[in-house]
């Protein structure tokens, strides 16, 4: 078995391939100046996706049920951050199955996910490596193997990529090869590995980032000032912006807006589920109570007004 599926659009959520191996929650921190591209390569027992993302995102994703997830940026990726660090772009990510990773992703983001069936990894583990899977996949994190292996790991994605050319529909046995192999060198490059060192800088950065998002995230709805922020994330608001800027590209009050317009927009994706009666209630759940001036910075950042995508959720 194997299917190809390439999507490329401006919308995220109609990015199916792109969300096939991980639960995904997104907040679009600005306009789409591209289409995000996304290309699923799937078999019976792996699924690997190419992407390049056409915005910047704030992104929540966990690997789904029955599946062990890992990433691995482009060498020219720009900067993207995780775990309150920036990723290297030689490291491996591997993906929590029962929390969700955070992740700030720029415009031009641009990498690769696999995702293997964890049966399947599991029994190329005890065949190889003579030991259980979770003796050979480390804890969530980012990993940085040595060079020979994250040579071999790119090496074996670039073949994936190359399975259309080879008929691969039509001939099991190079599927075959092409699993297992892509398995063996996500397991050597991990066995490989060192854990991602955190670059130095102030603890009290990371931890008044992870304070201010605590309470953006639980007061979103609400009118807050950057003087309350900073007071409950403990630092000045002057190092509160740098730290949005330098993380998100975007002032906090600009991520609130996000924020609010992201709610908004999955609460119209899935609108037979909300407990309202139209655009305009919707809206005032989160703080919105300018329809005009709504209608303009939705369209700003998803390219369609609300009542457009409405109309694509009731399709």
């Amino acid at each position: 078995m194997y299917r190809l599926e390439t999507q490329q659009t401006y919308v995220f959520d109609q990015l199916t391939a792109l969300q096939h191996g991980w639960d995904f929650s997104v907040i679009q921190l600005g306009p789409a100046e591209r289409p995000t591209m996304a290309r699923l390569h799937e078999t019976a027992n792996v699924a690997y996706v190419r992407f390049r993302c056409g915005a910047a995102y704030d992104q929540r994703l966990r690997s789904r049920s029955g599946l062990v997830s890992f990433g691995l940026l482009d060498a020219d990726n720009p900067t993207t951050w995780t775990y309150d660090q920036v990723i290297p772009n030689d490291a491996v990510t591997v993906f929590p199955a029962d929390a969700y990773l955070r992740g700030a992703s720029p415009m031009g983001f641009r990498g690769s996910g696999m995702h293997f069936k964890a049966s399947f990894l599991a029994a190329v583990s005890e065949r190889v490596y003579r030991r259980p899977l979770a003796m050979v996949v480390p804890d969530p994190g980012l990993y940085v193997p040595d060079l020979a292996s994250l040579m071999a790991l790119r090496r074996e994605l670039r073949k994936w990529q190359q399975l259309v050319a080879h008929a691969a529909h039509t001939r099991p046995a190079i599927i075959e090869r092409r699993e297992e192999t892509l398995a063996l060198a996500l397991l050597g490059a991990l066995d490989s590995s060192t854990a991602a060192v955190e670059e130095q800088r102030p603890r009290v950065t990371a931890r008044s980032m992870a304070l201010a998002l605590e309470f953006i995230h639980e007061s979103a709805a609400e009118n807050i000032s950057a003087s309350a922020i900073s007071n409950h994330a403990q630092c000045s608001q002057r190092t509160l912006e740098k730290g949005f800027v330098k993380r998100f590209g975007v002032t906090p009050k600009k991520y609130i807006k996000c924020l609010r317009l992201a709610r908004v927009h999955c609460g119209l994706l899935r609108f037979a589920e909300q407990d309202c009666d139209s655009i305009i209630e919707l809206a005032g759940r989160y703080g919105f109570w300018h329809m005009g001036q709504l209608a303009a910075d939705y369209r700003h950042i998803y390219g369609e007004l609300p009542s457009e995508t409405l109309g694509r959720s009731a399709r």
